[in-house]
């Protein structure tokens, strides 16, 4: 409401975006800052008119995002809420309908909540109803318990159990997923390596490779690394051949792999090892847990894994040590071979001084 500063008078409005009130300017008269403030209003308040498909409709090519892979998720994932809601305009939704829609759909829901963030920015409706629902969810990936080294490779080396059918291709399989697991690229970075990333030890990761878009793009933060190959890679890599694609792995046929490609291995190989729910994304989470287990520190394995954070989501969600591993080093520091880093105390060393 327009307010008297001094002797002037100040108009105020309430940005949806921003959600606090704004200063819109000040005015010798009460009457220019009232109509400065109507006009606000008017020009803020959602329209009403358009229907929750139109919006979906024109959402992916008014509001699109830096990738063009998360465009077309997008598309994909608000297709069944402008179906289920054609007609429906968009400030009639509201948060209980919102969250029984979310509930059958979980999903597709962060889509549409991003969807209706726009529509809220813009001023097409007063609320965002898909936002924090406080829908019940797992933990996710923060309650994987990851394979030790050993079950690495055991799950590695069936690949070369008959009962999977390999036959030659059974060698690059192997090493496909012991390079998973110990060196933790992503699943699109590790179907996008090539022979000429590989220099002795390391290896560059610049790409990734999108099986939605079929597209070659740069990795998921858009920056190369350099990342570590372990002595248990390179022994695999010497048994895989030499493609003429210039690819590291490739499908039997001779292709890029895929998402689905490789599912169709992949589901076979975790049904042998009595593993149905396994995800081959699981192997990255093994990479980080080993080189804790190893002393790595959280920094470390953030590098390997091509996070820019110093270690804070491998400490959240990607490292998994066992409490009993780390009670075995908390013994070994005591072990008589262990010098403490400080011999004397600072009481001590300043009595000296």
């Amino acid at each position: 409401m327009a307010h008297k500063r001094g002797k002037r008078w100040v108009a105020t409005g309430y940005d949806r975006a921003l959600k606090r009130k704004i200063q819109l300017g000040t005015f010798d008269g009460k009457r220019e800052a009232v109509q400065v403030e109507a006009d606000w209003k008017l020009r803020t308040r959602p329209t009403g008119r358009e229907t929750c498909d139109q919006f979906a409709e024109r959402w992916v090519r008014d509001y699109p995002r830096p990738r063009a892979s998360t465009t077309r998720t997008h598309q994909e994932r608000t297709r069944r809420f402008a179906k289920d809601f054609k007609g429906v305009k968009l400030t009639v939704v509201d948060r209980p309908t919102a969250r029984a829609w979310a509930l059958k759909h979980p999903s597709d829901a962060p889509a549409v909540r991003a969807m209706f963030g726009d529509a809220l920015r813009d001023g097409l409706v007063e609320i965002n109803p898909f936002s924090q629902l406080r829908l019940p969810t797992s933990r996710g990936r923060k309650d994987i318990v990851a394979l030790t080294e050993a079950e690495l490779t055991a799950l590695a080396d069936l690949a070369l159990d008959p009962r999977m059918e390999l036959e030659d291709f059974g060698c690059e399989y192997r090493c496909m997923i012991l390079w998973a697991g110990y060196v933790g690229t992503r699943p699109g970075e590790t179907f996008a390596l090539r022979r000429d990333d590989i220099s002795g030890d390391h290896v560059t990761i610049a790409r990734s490779y999108s099986s939605h878009s079929r597209e070659t793009t740069a990795p998921k933060n858009g920056r190369e690394r350099v990342v570590t190959i372990p002595p248990a890679v390179t022994a695999a890599l010497a048994d895989v051949p030499h493609h003429p694609s210039g690819l590291i792995f490739q499908t039997p046929a001779g292709k890029q792999w895929t998402a689905a490609a490789h599912h169709h291995y992949w589901r076979s190989l975790r049904l042998l090892a009595n593993r149905p729910g396994f995800d081959f994304y699981e192997l990255r989470h093994a990479c980080a847990t080993m080189l804790l287990e190893r002393g790595a520190t959280p920094w470390d394995v953030a590098v390997q894994l091509g996070h820019t954070d110093g270690g804070k989501l491998v400490m959240n969600t990607y490292g998994h040590p066992s409490e009993a591993g780390a009670r075995s080093r908390l013994l070994a520091l005591w072990n008589d071979e262990v010098k403490p880093l400080r011999a004397v105390s600072g009481a001590v060393r300043a009595q000296e001084s």
